[in-house]
């Protein structure tokens, strides 16, 4: 098949960031697909192999642009992107990528024009969520995005979800079961598996030899809520001053969380420029605790944050302070808590126990490898990115007699 798969924030291993697009395109060039990304970031030197070709709309965008500019930056993506892909030939696949929610405007014009069939991937459910946070209050946009969410949902051929939750949002919406399949995250195992582990380096480089680590690495925006991790850290310090906290990323929230760190003196918390990838894996490794913290809304709890995924692969521990289905499966399998937001302390006592309980602690560890394996390496996330194609291409031949 000849696929256009468009991705506005498309990121290889040599960046910071998410690398599930970078994966896929690989794994489907490599089944003898031809593969066009088409992505608003700047071309880097991406390590793509055969049968990959790559675009780039050069779109200017950053989290820290304010509303406008960000409208600004999806318009300018949109109209390029139906540029560029109109020129490509023959093709089969348009695959869409969420963010943003607006992928699927250039995704079901190009399916139009090229006769093709759209898979649309949902990696948030918007608008509900910046509805829900009160992002978005004026009345007409609020109809209109949602008139254009549930149009690209019934002009898609099929749809993947990133988790159960949104899965069944979309159910609800009255999208059919038949349209629908669950691709969480990846838990990229070789990745972490090739990275040598060096934690005596990196913990000398930040004069925290000896230091039991928890580690938040990703965007520090205000839904991340990353205050929270601010306050357990603070309360743990009182008790235990050789527990830190490192959080590495970029956002909004930021220089928020410095001042916090500063004015209150948080001694016990490191605040990190972002990294590359492959930096920020030999950082994951080389700590204890891998940590998440999301503000208190209901519908945060159907995520999919990578790093929940790069924790399991790195064979971490994990704290989250919100419950859904990632809180069941630390239950379940018995490789974290899901803690209290409400409560910094709940976080605190249950980081100071892991700590101080080598058994319990190397347990969850392997445990956390196990998870990791069984349910969300590449080659389990693959079989059934597959099983979508095979769907699609399916329906593409009848349609052809």
């Amino acid at each position: 098949m000849k696929i256009i798969y468009l991705h506005q924030y498309f990121k290889s291993n040599k960046s910071s960031g998410s690398t599930r697009s970078y994966e896929f395109s690989k794994a489907l060039a490599n089944k003898g697909n031809e593969v066009n990304i088409i992505t608003g970031s700047q071309i880097d030197e991406y390590d793509l192999g055969e049968n990959i070709k790559i675009y780039s709309t050069k779109t200017q965008y950053s989290n820290n642009m304010n509303f406008t500019r960000r409208i600004m930056a999806f318009i300018d993506y949109i109209l390029k992107s139906i540029l560029i892909g109109i020129k490509i030939k023959d093709v089969d696949v348009i695959f869409a990528t969420s963010t943003p929610l607006t992928i699927g405007i250039p995704g079901y014009i190009l399916s139009k024009f090229k006769k093709a069939k759209l898979i649309f991937e949902v990696r948030d459910v918007w608008p509900d969520i910046p509805i829900e946070l009160g992002f978005i209050k004026n009345k007409l946009v609020i109809k209109l995005l949602k008139k254009l969410e549930l149009f690209i949902y019934k002009n898609s051929d099929q749809i993947i979800t990133l988790s159960p939750g949104m899965y069944n949002n979309l159910l609800n919406k009255g999208i059919s079961e038949s349209k629908l399949s669950v691709i969480p995250n990846i838990s990229n195992i070789p990745l972490y598996d090739s990275v040598k582990e060096d934690k005596n380096l990196i913990k000398k480089n930040l004069g925290i030899e000896n230091k039991f680590v928890c580690i938040h690495p990703g965007t520090m925006g205000f839904v991340n809520g990353l205050d929270n991790i601010l306050d357990v850290a603070k309360k743990i310090y009182e008790i235990d001053k050789n527990i830190v906290f490192i959080l590495v990323g970029e956002g909004k929230e930021k220089n928020k969380l410095i001042e916090k760190k500063e004015n209150e003196k948080i001694e016990n918390v490191f605040i990190l420029d972002p990294m590359p990838k492959q930096d920020v894996v030999n950082l994951i490794k080389s700590s204890d605790i891998g940590i998440m913290s999301v503000i208190n809304y209901k519908i945060l709890e159907d995520n999919s944050a990578n790093k929940f995924f790069d924790f399991l692969a790195a064979g971490l521990p994990i704290m989250i302070n919100y419950k859904g289905w990632q809180g069941n499966e630390l239950n379940d399998y018995n490789c974290g808590y899901s803690c209290e937001y409400t409560n910094p302390s709940d976080m605190a006592l249950k980081i100071i126990e892991l700590k101080n309980n080598e058994e319990l602690f190397n347990e969850m560890k392997i445990n956390s490898k196990k998870l990791a394996n069984q349910k969300y390496s590449l080659e389990v996330s693959l079989e059934k990115l597959y099983e979508v194609f095979n769907k699609v291409s399916i329906k593409k031949e009848r349609k052809m007699r």
